[in-house]
C-alpha cells in the first residue's frame, strides 16, 4: 500500500515516548524502520545519550528520569516541545501517561496524532506492584475515563486482536516479527541444538513473567538429571536483579543459568535460534491473560518450539499450529514434566521447530501488519 502524498515530498512521521528504549523492537526495529524503508522521513523523540541518525531515522534525545513522577510529569512536556520542533505531518506515540499530551497536540495544536496501544494499560494497573492493593481498581477506572476523553479525534492503533471488541473505531496491527530470512536460513538445525540443549526467556525479567518460576523449572529439571543450560535474556530492576542472582547463588545454579541482562534485539534472537525451547511462562495477570505475547511468535520464527502459559488467547498459536506446549502457571509439577517431555522427544522438537517457521513466514509476520499501518496513515492524511 502506497501512503497519499498530495506534496509528493516524503512524508515526515515524528515518533515521541518517554519511557521506551532506542533500540525498542515494535518502535524502532519493527515501525521506524518499516517507514524508512518505505520512503518516510522519520524522527524519533527518545530518552537516550545523545541525538544521532541510525538507520535512516533521526534521533532526538531528552534525558531519562529515574524518578517515577518526574517521569510523568515533567519529561512529557519536554517529549512534546522537541517533537513540534519536528514539524511532522503524523504524530506517533506509545505511552499511556503521554494521552493527555496527545490530546493537547491535537486539540490545541491541531496535529494529527496516533496513540499505539500495545497492551491493556487498564489491566495492567490492576496488577501494578507499587500501587496499594486498595487503590488499583480505582485507579483503573479512572484511567479508562482518561483514555476515552483523551482518545477524542486521535487515531488509534491496537496491537492486540482482542482490543477491537473493546475499540470499535482503531486499526489492527499486531506485534508479529519482521521475518528475517538471514536468520531464519542461518537458524541451528535442531538436532544441532540438542546436543547442548539451551532453553530461553526472552523479555522483561520481573516475577509476574515468570522470572523466579524459570530458576526453579532450572533447580527441578537439575535434580532429575536432565543435560541443559538456561539463559534469562531482558533488563530488569536492579533490586529484583540482586534477589533472583541471590537464588541463583543459593540453589548453586550458576553454571546452569546466565543472566544476561539486556542485549541488541538481533543478537537476542541469534541466541534463541540456538535454543531447543523458549519459555513464556506468565503469571495469569489481567493484562497477560487478555494481551498475546509477541515474543512466542519470535521464538515460532527462530525455530524455536515454546513451552507457555495455558492462557485461551495464545491456544491458536501454540496448539493451534502445534509449536509447542501449554501448561498451568500455578502447577510446577506439570510445567517440570511438560519441560522433561519436550527434551525427552527430539523428532516431535524438530517437527515442532519446522511448523513454527512456516506460521510465521505465511501468517504471524510484520509484513502482513505493517499494511494495516500504512492505512491508518492514508486515512489520517485524507482528513
Amino acid at each position: 500500500m502506497q501512503v497519499i502524498n498530495p506534496k509528493n515530498r516524503k512524508i515526515k512521521v515524528c515518533f515521541f515516548t518517554t519511557v521506551q528504549q532506542p533500540n525498542n523492537v515494535r518502535l524502532f526495529h519493527r515501525e521506524c524502520r518499516s517507514l524508512v524503508k518505505a520512503g518516510f522521513d522519520v524522527h524519533l523523540v527518545v530518552p537516550c545519550e545523545s541525538s544521532q541518525l541510525k538507520e535512516g531515522v533521526q534521533i532526538h534525545a531528552i534525558r531519562r528520569s529515574r524518578n517515577r513522577f518526574l517521569r510523568m510529569t515533567l519529561m512529557p512536556w519536554i517529549a512534546m516541545r522537541k517533537a513540534l520542533r519536528t514539524n511532522a505531518q503524523i504524530y506517533h506515540f506509545h505511552d499511556p501517561e503521554l494521552l493527555i499530551i496527545g490530546f493537547l497536540m491535537r486539540w490545541v495544536f491541531f496535529k494529527k496524532v496516533v496513540f499505539d496501544m500495545r497492551e491493556s494499560t487498564a489491566r495492567q494497573l490492576k496488577s501494578k506492584g507499587y500501587l496499594p492493593h486498595w487503590s488499583r481498581s480505582m485507579i483503573s477506572f479512572c484511567y479508562r475515563i482518561i483514555e476515552t476523553i483523551s482518545l477524542k479525534g486521535i487515531a488509534l492503533i491496537v496491537a492486540n486482536d482482542r482490543s477491537t471488541e473493546e475499540y470499535k473505531n482503531c486499526y489492527l496491527v499486531r506485534n508479529f516479527p519482521e521475518t528475517d530470512k538471514r536468520l531464519m536460513a542461518n537458524a541451528l538445525d535442531m538436532k544441532k541444538r540438542l546436543e547442548k540443549p539451551l532453553l530461553v526467556y526472552v523479555g522483561g525479567v520481573w516475577k509476574s513473567r515468570g522470572a523466579l518460576l524459570y530458576v526453579e523449572l532450572a533447580r527441578q529439571l537439575v535434580e532429575k538429571g536432565n543435560n541443559f543450560h538456561l539463559m534469562i535474556i531482558g533488563q530488569y530492576e536492579e533490586q529484583f536483579g540482586q534477589k533472583l542472582k541471590a537464588k541463583i547463588r543459593n540453589l548453586n545454579l550458576q553454571d546452569k543459568i546466565t543472566l544476561t541482562g539486556f542485549i541488541d534485539y538481533q543478537d537476542a534472537m541469534k541466541l534463541v535460534s540456538q535454543a531447543v525451547i523458549g519459555l513464556a511462562i506468565l503469571e495469569p495477570t489481567p493484562n497477560y491473560t487478555f494481551c498475546l505475547a509477541g515474543k512466542m511468535l519470535e521464538y515460532m520464527m527462530c525455530g524455536t518450539p515454546v513451552l507457555c502459559s495455558n492462557f485461551e488467547h495464545w491456544r491458536p498459536y501454540i496448539e493451534g499450529e502445534k509449536t509447542g506446549f501449554m501448561v498451568d502457571p500455578g502447577n510446577m509439577e506439570e510445567i517440570v514434566g511438560a519441560c522433561q517431555n519436550m527434551l525427552n522427544n527430539p523428532d516431535e522438537l524438530v517437527a515442532m521447530s519446522k511448523r513454527g517457521i512456516d506460521a510465521v513466514r505465511t501468517k504471524y509476520n510484520w509484513e502482513t501488519e505493517f499494511k494495516n499501518l500504512l492505512k491508518c496513515y492514508n486515512d489520517l492524511l485524507k482528513e
